[in-house]
This record gives structure tokens, sequence and C-alpha cells, in this order.
């Protein structure tokens, strides 16, 4: 559960990095200017838990920070950036056994890691609306775990580890804005997102195992609809369906396979949220957004972006 947590972790990065911070980035480049250099944030807050044949409750803290350039095409509109990422997180985890008793555990796991990010968008003629966008992150990650359940020939016994290894993944996305009317629009998306964690050797009580590496296939489709009210706000409201292929966390013991815990499921997300602008400074937004969890991921975050356009 130490393992999957962690990969858990770092999917949230990927979410974050193409959710809110693909619109910081896009925000913040289309306010300064083809050809110019802007900076973009986002970060991300919350609480889950992940249905993992047992099951581990992760709280967490994930940052992100770029600077992205709004390349000067004749036609259409092309963004690239690149970013810092960093995250903070502690879990809880119960491991449920077939005739033996079960385990719980906590640890604590981070990342901190890099990246790049591309968006193409087309602006004019028939499929006007239409973008395309894509990134890659390489970075690492780091998780301890430890236990007073398991049990020995003398009872109880506390076993903990400590692991650490490179991260890296990558997403690719489509999507269609089809603009309702001056004010509202809809924004139609699928993504896919790829994340692999390199395995690692620990020592468990005196006992040598080797973690595989792990690695997520999820696909996510999506919509959002947008009104602006007026120039100072524009709430928002989105839904999407989230399924992982994968996920799975591969253990062995003196060469016998571990049970593994695995994400392999599907997670509907909804979302609600709002744009402000200061009506003494315009140069200045805040984008606050609530998302909520059901599936085989349940739970909530908050999120935040903030802009500033010199």
């Amino acid at each position: 559960e130490g393992i999957v947590s962690g990969v858990a972790f770092i999917n949230q990065g990927a979410d974050l990095a193409a959710g809110q911070g693909m619109g910081s980035a896009l925000s913040s480049a289309n306010a300064a200017g083809a050809g110019n250099l802007s900076s973009f944030g986002a970060m991300s807050a919350g609480s889950s838990r992940y249905n993992t044949g047992s099951h581990s409750d992760v709280d967490s803290f994930s940052l992100m920070t770029g600077l992205g350039w709004n390349a000067p095409i004749a036609q259409n509109s092309l963004l690239l950036g690149a970013f810092f990422e960093v995250g903070f997180g502690n879990y809880d985890s119960h491991n449920s056994f077939s005739g033996r008793a079960s385990i719980d555990g906590s640890g604590d796991t981070e990342y901190y890691g890099g990246g790049i990010l591309a968006r193409y968008s087309l602006t004019e003629g028939f499929l006007e609306g239409l973008y395309t966008e894509a990134s890659l992150r390489v970075g690492h990650v780091s998780t301890d775990f430890s236990s007073n359940d398991f049990e020995a020939f003398s009872g109880p016994i506390n076993v903990s580890y400590d692991s650490s290894s490179v991260y890296y993944g990558a997403h690719a996305g489509l999507g269609y804005i089809w603009q309702l009317s001056e004010k509202a629009d809809l924004d139609f998306s699928t993504k896919y997102f790829w994340t692999h964690q390199n395995g690692d050797d620990v020592t468990v009580a005196g006992d040598p195992i080797k973690f595989e590496d792990a690695d997520s296939h999820r696909w996510r489709n999506g919509v959002r609809f947008s009104y602006e009210i007026d120039k100072n706000a524009t709430p928002y409201v989105g839904a999407a369906y989230d399924y992982e292929f994968d996920g799975k966390a591969n253990a062995t013991a003196y060469g016998r396979s571990i049970e593994a815990p695995e994400l392999k499921g599907g997670t509907g997300v909804g979302e609600l949220g709002i744009i402000l602008k200061p009506m003494v400074n315009h140069d200045f937004s805040v984008d606050l957004g609530l998302q909520g969890y059901t599936g085989m991921r349940e739970g909530v975050s908050g999120s935040l972006q903030m802009k500033y356009e010199f």
C-alpha cells in the first residue's frame, strides 16, 4: 500500500499539471502576448481514499510553478512551457488478507521534479476551438511505511521501510471549446495519462523485499461549462470520468510474489469553481476550484491559481 499510495500521489501531480497548471500557463501566456515570457503557478490540496482491493487514505498538497511562452506564429496559437513541481503527503493504509489478520500502517510520501508542456489551439477557420496538448514529467519520489500489526513468534512487532525511486510520465489530450455565446462556452476534452515509478529493494523485518516497477495508464473524458457573469467573475462547473487500466504495485520476497494492491477502476469527478478579477486591479486574477471524486478514488480536493499581468 505504501508504494501504490506513492503512485496515486504522483498521479495527482499529473492531474494538476494537465488541469489547473495548463490552464494557468495558457491564461498567463495569452495575457503576456505573443513572443513574451510569462510566469504561472497552481496548487492543490485534498484528502482521498483509494480503493485498492484494501484501501489507502491519502492527505496531500501539490504545487507547480513555471514559465510559459506564446509562440509568435501567424495563425492559430502555440503555448510552450517548463515547470517545477513538488508534493507532500501522508497516508494510512489497510490491508486485508485471506485467512490472516489485517494489517494497518501509515507513512509519508513526497515527490519533486520538473517537466515541459505544450498546447496548440486552432483560432480560426472551420475547426476553430479545437486544441491538442501534452506534457512530460520526471522527478524523484520517496515513501516510508510503518506498522505495528506484523506478527512474529514472540508476538506483534513494528516493521518499517524507506523507499525512493525515479518517476516519469506523460499526458496527451485533445479538446474542443464550443463557444455558445459571447459569455458562455463548453470545453470537451479527452486525455490519456501515463505514469511510471521505478522499483526499489528494501528490507522489512530482516527480509528482503523487491518492489517491481509500477505503471499507471489512465483515460479521462470530461466537459466543463463556463459563464462570464461580468468582467470580474466567471464561474464554471464540470464533470469527468477517469478510468485506471493498471496501477498495480507488484512485490516479491525471496522470489515469491506478495499479494499486490492496485489502482485499477473508474472514478467520477465533479468540479465547481470561479475565476475572480478584483474591480480595482484587473491585472490580478484568482481561480478557486473544488473537486469531488467517487469510485475507485473517493474524496475532495481544492485548487488555487493566481495570475498577475505585468
